[in-house]
């Protein structure tokens, strides 16, 4: 009998062993790795050529690489293929040496991370600080400072624009609209503040920190983070040979220049080779028993890839500026968008798995987020059979917490206004997307994109809707009401201005044939709807100019011309009340000119109030 006894369990461990080594050959995702190569080559080559011009793609498995793959072209003009030594854009991946920096200080004692940051500022550094609560290093690994955000000064045509990252600091320097530690909205600004502590305590500039403490270390000799290169003179020359790409389906095009620079570099200025790359990510997940050349002891690795901000339905979101990805599996990690290359960066430390994807594609989705999905596995709640809360309050209208909110830069947020709408008992349309809800206020997209929504409700009302790296807040309603207003004043006084000019012109050619002799009031209404005319012209070229990043020094001119209207509307409608009471007018004529008045009144009412002004 005890010889039956043993026979039994010695199957039961032989059946154990089996299964563990089974699903060791399984991805997260459930496909065995003997077919992943395969069905990644088949997955990729729906998008390549396509919506996406090339790109590498890296799996690394307990700490090798299990494979890596090159797409596409880098340059389809010359037909110069994407191959392993191709030079591409991180993006935002570069966010992830500033963290890994700033925890190599904190190994040190030169850093805490529950410190206000201004103990490492230069006296008086912060200047645009709207409350007094603390700003920590959390707060900036979390994004949550309370910063807005800041579209101009972030990316310039010439390296010759870029100046070094304190000045850069000051010139960007974005208003606190948030209360620390309340709001996530993404910040660019907050990292390479972070950044700029390190050059602090280091006495060193970051790139070449990051070059001597994290590049050397790695012997990652294939990469740049200075903000032209200068650190690495063959990145910087290499990277001319690749071009970025836009657009859809059958309209690949030249990006609108095929080099951008970047101001506050540390947020998203490093490129490289995808081998290097994986050199980062082999550091992250050093095999057992060894230790990740980053830090002194994994300790502190351990702690910098452990979660320290959830999201308010306890989820986890942020692991000291990692973000946390909902897969079948827990991930971390980040993704990157310069101008014309998208990335994504990201990897299980449970399961020793990672993926490295680098596109020279502009706001790349398909690979950089259907790839994740594709390896990692769909991610599903514990508890299937959870009673959903109803989604009808969900619906209505939300803006970016991550935005501009004050200068001219803030009608940028105006137009990027989002509308929730309901479509089923459990799911909703954000984005042109649809999400369904998998658990309580918590929903999930339907495409391939993997992303989700964090609902947070007060007494009943949505609060806030949380996306992995910002909040959406609700519409308030007397902010509908000013942008409807505003939408019919621009509208009146562009069409009165046009309308009313038509009809001078064509009278006066006909008063010039009848010898009739100009009214002197026709002559200021005529350069108040010119100056009109004018200023549209202007603030239209304004916006353009911001779109294709212009300095902000050289967008000044157009917000002085602003002010010379003010001057004109104002003068031009002295004049035609003045003369209002010397000469006879029709009914007609006293209608027209209050009109002509009331456009320009309403032009400079809308100039200060979206604040097109220095």
């Amino acid at each position: 009998m005890q010889k039956i006894m043993l026979i039994v369990f010695a199957l039961m461990l032989c059946s154990v062993s089996t299964v563990s080594a089974n699903e060791d050959k399984l991805t997260p995702s459930g496909i065995p790795y003997t077919e992943l190569k395969d069905r990644v080559d088949e997955y990729v080559a729906q998008y390549i050529g396509t919506s996406t011009a090339g790109g590498n793609v890296l799996i690394m498995k307990d700490g090798e690489i299990f494979m890596s793959s090159s797409y596409g072209y880098a340059n389809i003009e010359n037909q110069i293929k994407v191959t392993p030594d191709t030079v591409l854009e991180w993006g935002s991946v570069t966010k992830l040496l500033v963290w890994t920096s700033v925890m190599q200080l904190v190994e040190q004692g030169k850093l805490e991370l529950n410190e206000d940051i201004r103990t490492y500022l230069p006296d008086g550094f912060l200047t645009n600080l709207q409350y007094t609560t603390p700003i920590t290093m959390l707060n900036l690994m979390h994004h949550n400072a309370g910063w807005e955000d800041k579209y101009i000064d972030l990316f310039y045509k010439s390296a010759h624009e870029i100046k070094p990252l304190e000045e850069m600091l000051h010139i960007t320097m974005p208003y606190q609209v948030h209360k620390p530690g309340s709001i996530v909205a993404y910040s660019n600004y907050g990292v390479s503040l972070a950044a700029f502590i390190v050059e602090q305590l280091s006495e060193q500039p970051f790139y070449e920190y990051v070059n001597e403490h994290i590049f050397s270390i790695l012997n990652m000799n294939d990469t740049s983070i200075h903000p032209s290169q200068q650190d690495n003179l063959s990145i910087a020359t290499k990277r001319e040979a690749v071009f970025g790409y836009r657009g859809n389906e059958g309209e690949l095009s030249v990006s609108k220049n095929g080099h951008i620079f970047i101001g506050l570099y540390p947020a998203g200025s490093a490129m490289g080779t995808i081998g290097d790359l994986a050199k980062f990510m082999m550091a992250l997940m050093p095999a057992d028993g060894e230790s990740s050349p980053l830090f002194q002891n994994n300790r502190t690795l351990d702690e910098m890839l452990t979660t320290s901000d959830f999201y308010d339905n306890g989820y986890p979101r942020n692991a000291h500026g990692f973000w946390e990805g909902l897969y079948a599996v827990g991930v971390l990690g980040h993704a990157g968008n310069t101008d014309s290359f998208s990335s994504n960066f990201i990897f299980s430390k449970e399961n020793k798995l990672g993926l490295i994807i680098m596109t020279n594609q502009q706001n790349e989705v398909a690979l950089s987020y259907g790839l994740p999905t594709l390896l990692f596995g769909e991610y599903s709640p514990s508890n299937q059979h959870q009673a959903m809360p109803h989604v009808q309050n969900h619906e209505g209208k939300y803006y970016w917490a991550r935005q501009p909110y004050n200068g001219f830069a803030k009608l940028y947020g105006a137009l990027s206004t989002l509308n929730i709408k309901v479509t089923e008992s459990n799911s909703l349309n954000a984005f042109g997307v649809m999400y369904e809800q998998i658990a309580p206020l918590l929903y999930k997209s339907t495409d391939d994109s993997n992303d989700f929504l964090h609902v947070t409700l007060n007494n009943g009302q949505v609060e806030k809707i949380s996306t992995l790296t910002s909040d959406l807040l609700p519409v308030s309603e007397s902010s509908t009401i000013f942008k409807l207003l505003s939408i019919l004043a621009i509208t009146f006084s562009i069409l009165y201005t046009v309308i009313t000019l038509l009809i001078s012109f064509i009278q006066s050619i006909n008063n010039r044939k009848n010898k009739v002799p100009p009214i002197i009031l026709k002559k200021w209404e005529t350069l108040l709807l010119l100056a009109n005319l004018i200023t549209v012209v202007n603030v239209t070229t304004l916006f353009y100019r911001a779109l294709n990043y212009t300095p902000y020094a050289a967008l000044k001119l157009h917000l002085w011309i602003n002010y010379a209207y003010i001057i004109i509307v104002a003068v031009c409608i002295v004049a035609l009340l003045l003369g209002w009471r010397q000469i006879t007018l029709t009914r007609g004529q006293k209608i027209r000119y209050t009109l002509s008045c009331v456009s320009g009144l309403l032009m400079v009412i809308l100039i200060f109030g979206w604040e097109l002004y220095i």
